[in-house]
């Protein structure tokens, strides 16, 4: 199609208007699930039927309605109380994102013309550095808003369930005396105390990100996110250890950049090479990243259930929780050092059936939190909610001898687990090599044991299903037909 004259040429931010228009407007679609934006774009179901359901530019002003009503924070309205506030000149949080992104972008293009037109008198590549630093910093910024945004809209809707982490945040007395006895309008005043306090926090690594929007949702996060982009592009599917792992990366090399100039410790004097491929990418990951996030976390007023509203708590770190490792070298691990001790030190049938029953525990409704270990070698367990009490279900331990997973029978009896859950348990375990005992030897010491199946019992993906059809059923608490 041709594009008129008049949007052809630049806006106030130096990009063609026709080409930021529609990154903006495809950005909100795909925050709506009217297409995708992963791996390229694409239509989805939902926007085949609004091009069906808005012929011509209603198509554009029903986009415009759609995100409007369920992505921007309500604004106070004439004749209700408080004073209606003039226009906002601040774009909306997701348009800001996007021409944050925008602005990373442009360093891209700059960086690879230059590079066309050989220039030595400084190095070019700093140009995607910056860009690479940019895109980081927009989702930083992002996340705080949309925070910031969601919390001024639970508070402006008495009666919708809020988060446990939203119920717990602090407010000071004077806040509360301008509110309550000088008719201070209640959104005004709760943004700038929301802006001040997420001001000192950054938004950058999965465990941050995810900490911050449980102040707004009780969506298990990452988990959702790796759904959305599995769903988008099904050849390229993703876990929520793999959406976590990229943003490390991303993270990690943007506090190289900011905090070393990119040296490469592998190369003392040097920089570590980057292209600009590789930034444009990093750039379209974190723009169909935040999509999933919005996509994810759903309308602004999430729905809550009895079964959700404890699992943002920490769990308690008992003595049930420590790894059963050695006592030299004691630290404290994390998910990267977890995941790479599996890819090194197990084989990779075992590493597979490892993984498959790590993130099935956060899959599953009833998961509480993991917890890494502290010993020699990095360890995991997962906690669960059993009904009436939380109990760490099991446990992985890593080492170069071998990789084990533990059954924590002890825990979950100290915590409420009916004998005969267990004992169901134990039977369908039973069926792992090595195992055919178990349920005889549990029975004898009141299911006070921590059994550990050795890699022999992990090797095939038979014993895989095995293993957490067992563990589904058992944390279910019904007994599989």
């Amino acid at each position: 199609m041709t594009i008129p004259e008049e949007l052809r040429g630049p806006n106030a931010h130096g990009q063609a208007r026709w080409w930021a228009q529609l990154g903006f407007r495809t950005g909100e679609a795909a925050s709506l699930g009217w297409m995708t934006k992963r791996n390229g774009w694409a239509i989805t179901e939902a926007g085949v039927r609004a091009l069906d359901d808005f012929q011509g530019t209603e198509l554009y002003r029903e986009l415009a309605r759609q995100y409007r009503a369920r992505r921007l924070p309500p604004k106070p309205q004439p004749g209700r109380p408080g004073p209606t506030p003039p226009p906002d000149p601040t774009p909306a949080a997701f348009e800001q994102f996007q021409q944050n992104l925008e602005y990373a972008r442009q360093l891209v293009d700059g960086g690879r013309s230059l590079e066309r037109l050989a220039v030595g008198s400084f190095d070019v590549t700093d140009l995607y550095r910056a860009a690479w630093t940019q895109a980081v910093a927009a989702l930083d910024h992002w996340v705080t808003r949309e925070i910031v945004d969601r919390a001024v809209a639970l508070a402006l809707t008495p009666g919708v369930p809020r988060p446990p982490k939203f119920n717990n945040l602090s407010i000071p007395v004077e806040l509360f005396e301008r509110v309550h006895h000088h008719d201070e309008p209640l959104g005004e005043s709760f943004r700038a105390h929301l802006e001040r306090h997420f001001s000192f926090m950054t938004f950058q690594n999965p465990e941050k990100i995810k900490e911050g929007l449980a102040h707004v949702s009780t969506v298990n996060l990452w988990v959702k996110v790796a759904e959305v982009l599995t769903g988008q592009d099904a050849r390229s599917p993703i876990s929520a250890d793999g959406v976590r792992t990229r943003l490390r990366e991303i993270a990690w090399r943007r506090n190289n950049i900011a905090h070393t100039a990119d040296h490469d410790p592998e190369r003392p004097g040097q920089k570590t090479p980057i292209t600009a491929a590789e930034a444009e990418a990093t750039i379209e990951w974190l723009e169909t990243m935040a999509i999933a996030i919005q996509l994810a976390l759903g309308d602004p007023f999430p729905a809550m259930t009895p079964d959700t509203a404890g699992e943002l708590r920490a769990a308690p770190l008992t003595v049930e929780a420590e790894p059963a490792t050695g006592p030299r070298g004691k630290r404290t691990w994390d998910e990267p050092s977890f995941l790479q001790a599996v890819e090194q030190y197990c084989p990779d049938d075992v590493r597979d059936t490892l993984l498959a029953v790590y993130r099935h525990a956060e899959s599953h409704p009833s998961f509480h939190e993991y917890y890494f270990g502290e010993g020699e070698y990095p360890s995991v367990t997962a906690w669960f909610n059993l009904g009436s009490d939380k109990a760490s279900v099991w446990s992985v331990y890593t080492g170069p001898a071998k990789s084990v997973l533990a059954v924590n029978f002890g825990s979950i009896r100290n915590h409420g687990a009916s004998r005969e859950r267990m004992t169901r348990l134990a039977e369908r375990l039973g069926a792992l090599p090595g195992a055919a005992r178990l349920r005889d030897q549990l029975e004898s010491a009141g299911y006070a044991k921590y059994p550990s199946f050795q890699p022999a019992a992990l090797a095939r993906p038979e014993y895989r299903e095995i293993i957490i059809a067992a563990l589904n059923e058992f944390l279910t608490g019904e007994p599989l037909h």
